[in-house]
């Protein structure tokens, strides 16, 4: 599995919708400094990636 298909696949549960994820993973991130899909090219951009999106998971998710 590529970078980018995991992320893809773990932003899709984050955010309910491929769409979304797909739109999520091209927008600037100010937290990460970049698109996400632009830290897909290294294992050390990927788990950065991949630790943003569990935040946003609690941040969406806290009751």
């Amino acid at each position: 599995m590529s970078y980018y298909s995991g992320a893809l696949n773990r932003a899709i549960e984050v955010f309910g919708s491929k769409e979304r994820a797909e739109e999520w993973l091209e927008k600037m991130c100010a937290e990460l400094g970049s698109a996400p899909k632009e830290l897909l090219n290294t294992k050390e951009g990927y788990d950065r990636v991949l630790r943003h999106l569990h935040s946003v998971d609690l941040a969406l998710h806290m009751d």
